[in-house]
């Protein structure tokens, strides 16, 4: 089976490198022939490999080569190659993403709870007392928390927050759930939080229903940087294929 196009192979290394630190924000990359010679590979096939580089907002292709753009100004995309980076990933990145998709599911839950009708409130209700069963393993516990949060976004009738839910959780919250363990926490604590949920649901309070989402969300964060902490202290203790068979496709 052919591998990815040599300019691919290329842009990919060169990824790297920069999100690694190895080519700093405003230096300038080794021009098209060292990169050439280097890699072994036609100017042509170098050039393409920096568009793509140019593509993904972490170079600026000008008169006389291409310098490395800040990491702030690059495309979404690169935080899959963040997490893809280190095996197992930076705990630091991880911690970024669920936070960004904690405060997702926040709002989700606000808008949800104010705007759901009936069936949508009672599947909600069915959802939360799922969570609360003890007899619950974490992976279905999991599960069905993705549930509840793809039910808040179609009782928000949001259609961007559904699209940009959809985005976090295919790039990202998938890539994660591939480390087994990294996102089940038994936390005793989640109870009061899922019950809070449940008032809210039935006051229709949207803020009181973010806070509770917050809540639980800081449980998963807090699990999730202490399980690649330890993980990176003994690589052996966390299932970590996903980021492994990420590195071939990108």
């Amino acid at each position: 089976m052919p591998g990815p196009p040599r300019n691919e192979i290329i842009a990919a290394t060169l990824r790297d490198e920069i999100l690694r630190g190895r080519f700093r924000e405003g230096e300038r990359l080794p021009s098209e022939r060292d990169l050439a010679d280097r890699f072994e590979a036609h100017r042509g096939t170098v050039r393409e490999a920096l568009k793509k580089l140019e593509q993904l907002g972490l170079a600026e292709i000008r008169p006389g080569g291409a310098r490395v753009c800040p990491i702030q100004n690059a495309s979404l995309d690169v935080v899959e190659h963040l997490l893809a980076l280190e095996d197992p990933p930076d705990p630091h990145i991880v911690d970024e993403v669920l936070e960004v998709f904690s405060g997702l599911f926040a709002h989700a839950a606000r808008l949800g709870v104010e705007r759901a009708d009936e069936a949508q409130r009672a599947r909600a209700r069915t959802l939360i007392d799922r969570m609360l069963d003890d007899a619950l393993d974490a992976k279905a516990r999991h599960e069905t928390m993705h549930q509840l949060s793809d039910l808040f976004v179609e009782a928000s009738g949001n259609s961007v927050l559904s699209l940009v839910r959809r985005g976090v959780k295919t790039h990202f919250l998938e890539r994660l759930e591939d480390h087994e363990g990294l996102l089940t926490p038994e936390a005793p604590k989640r109870k009061p939080a899922l019950r809070r949920l449940a008032d809210a649901l039935e006051a229709r309070d949207g803020s009181e229903a973010a806070d509770a989402i917050l809540e639980l969300a800081a449980f998963l964060r807090q699990h999730a940087v202490a399980v690649l902490e330890a993980a990176r202290a003994e690589p052996r203790k966390l299932g970590a294929s996903g980021a492994q068979s990420a590195r071939g496709a990108h």
